[in-house]
């Protein structure tokens, strides 16, 4: 039986296709935790639970497919998947390189508005997230807007789009270190110290100070994992 908090997001979006608003809500299912890793997502009741026909449903699951969010298996249908210790180190030096390439391109290229996103960027990811639930429901969306402002300066979409890709990949357990007590004062400074090195057009502070948020970021996760399947 899925949790009934999964079906109310999309009760609450009147627009857009009904596979883009069942999409939209079990994404955030899974990215908020309310769907768990290896959770069985049968259509026929994900269907009635949106009201919708199974043909939307089974769009959206190919599209959080792709995404990398769920696992279609034979014989079981698609369920929850989630990353191994070594799916988040993977991942993490992939990002910590093509972030850093975005980084230092970025800083050379940057303009004085694209400087005013950043600024307004980090405020509001320091003014929006807390260790408590509802500030880390927010962190997601505001800690990839921080790190967006920055390599969209670098002007490279393509290089981008891949960032991003790879970032929802891990963004769930990004989320999760705010569970840390403490974490957020630790992030928060890290993100100065990023915003400084934009201030400051200094390419090799901006480049080394993105690949270690990142590769460091990586080892928090790790340990956040641990300590859940510990906790079980």
């Amino acid at each position: 039986m899925l949790p009934e908090s999964v079906f109310m997001n999309a009760q609450q979006e009147t627009r857009g296709l009904a596979s883009e608003r069942v999409g939209n809500a079990l994404r955030e299912a899974i990215l908020d935790g309310v769907l768990a890793d290896g959770q069985s997502l049968p259509q026929s009741e994900l269907a009635s639970g949106f009201g919708v026909s199974t043909i939307p449903v089974r769009e959206a699951l190919k599209q959080l497919e792709v995404e990398g969010l769920v696992l279609f298996q034979q014989n079981r249908g698609a369920t929850v998947i989630g990353l191994s210790e070594e799916d988040i180190i993977d991942f993490s030096e992939i990002r910590a390189a093509l972030e850093e390439m975005a980084a230092v391109q970025a800083v050379r290229r940057m303009t004085r508005m694209d400087l005013a996103r950043i600024e307004d960027a980090y405020e509001a990811f320091v003014a929006g997230t807390s260790e408590q639930p509802e500030g880390m429901a927010r962190s997601g969306a505001l800690n990839w807007a921080f790190h967006g402002a920055i390599y969209q300066a670098a002007g490279r979409p393509r290089l981008l789009d891949m960032i991003e890709g790879v970032h929802r990949r891990v963004d769930r357990y990004i989320r999760a270190h705010l569970e840390i007590a403490g974490r957020k004062a630790v992030t928060d400074a890290e993100h100065l110290a990023l915003l400084e090195a934009c201030r400051n057009r200094d390419e090799a502070a901006i480049g080394s100070l993105t690949r270690q948020h990142i590769l460091d970021a990586a080892t928090v996760s790790i340990d956040v994992l641990r300590r859940n399947r510990a906790e079980g």
